[in-house]
């Protein structure tokens, strides 16, 4: 028998509320806070403030031709007012600043430009193969530079300790599976395409291609889920009821609420009911229903049981 959440039972939420903070669970999700203002200065071209204000804007908006926008002018000129830590450089490292982030954010939001979340998916690259001459160290030194500056969370990993092999090209189902496996939500291939690049990112519902240099990649991944994020974004709010059965303990009970406010355009996850081995859960997201079904179709541990509606139920593997 299940039980309902009434007001005069609100100790119950507020007991799950406590524990969702102090109890550790890995997320469902491979996701990443990105801190947008946490840059790294490699060039003297401008003074170094307004340099760090351009890339934070680039990395919170998810355009990389956002620094170039006029509307941000002002923002940059007035870089100096949100710089919080200065770090100089190291015979290893470039020198860092750390600007303050959420008001960047807001900033830019009241500008009434869109953004990407900061709560970003978790990208596994892998080369299959190079160009001729490509030198790996210099390869991955330039996809992590170009990873940090669009504020991409990126794991690269080697075929083999991916579980790949270098000699075919894997299917979907099988890079999705080595990207969980790394804890990351989609992978994206690197392959030879002559003297050039091509990258294929994969993730749940589809494959994106994009050739060029290098960094491509990086690039084409990042364009690709800022605009997605910001598309959803741009839905009206509507609340969804979603019940997850098979569920052996508390522990499962708040990775999956802390799951579900990871999704992108979530803006509050309640649970309303419980059951000994269930839960059922508010989620007031951006979209409603429809996209929150198309946002976990790629999640391995939440099985959707079909036909079933209002609220929709999922069965949770472990």
């Amino acid at each position: 028998m299940s039980l309902r959440i009434s007001t005069s039972k609100l100790w119950l939420r507020r007991l799950l509320g406590a524990l969702w903070l102090v109890l550790a669970s890995a997320p469902l999700l491979a996701t990443q806070k990105v801190m947008v203002g946490e840059i790294s200065i490699r060039s003297s071209e401008e003074p170094i403030n307004a340099q760090a204000m351009r890339a934070a804007i680039v990395r919170a908006t998810g355009d990389r031709r956002a620094a170039d926008d006029p509307i941000y002018q002002p923002l940059i000129a007035d870089a100096d007012r949100y710089v919080q830590i200065r770090r100089p450089a190291t015979g290893t490292s470039p020198a860092r600043i750390t600007l303050d982030s959420a008001a960047i954010e807001r900033a830019i939001d009241k500008l009434g430009r869109p953004r990407w979340v900061s709560e970003r998916p978790v990208v596994l690259g892998v080369i299959l193969s190079a160009p001729r001459g490509a030198d790996p160290a210099r390869v991955r030194e330039a996809l992590d530079i170009a990873a940090e500056q669009r504020g991409l969370p990126l794991r690269l990993s080697s075929a083999s300790a991916a579980g790949l092999r270098a000699d075919s090209v894997p299917s979907a189902a099988a890079l999705l599976e080595a990207a969980r496996r790394a804890g990351a939500d989609m992978a994206l291939i690197g392959e030879a395409d002559g003297a050039d690049w091509q990258w294929t990112l994969v993730d749940a519902s589809a494959s994106t291609v994009f050739p060029g240099d290098v960094t491509a990649g990086i690039e084409g991944a990042a364009d690709v889920l800022a605009l997605a994020s910001q598309s959803v974004l741009s839905q009206p709010l509507a609340v969804t009821r979603l019940m997850v059965t098979e569920l052996a303990s508390l522990k499962e009970h708040l990775a999956i609420q802390r799951a579900l406010a990871a999704l992108i355009g979530v803006k509050q996850v309640e649970v309303v009911e419980v059951g000994s081995r269930s839960a059922v859960f508010e989620v007031h997201s951006a979209g409603g229903e429809r996209v929150l079904i198309d946002a976990l179709k790629g999640n391995a541990k939440l099985v959707r049981e079909a036909g079933r509606r209002d609220p929709l139920v999922y069965r949770y593997v472990p």
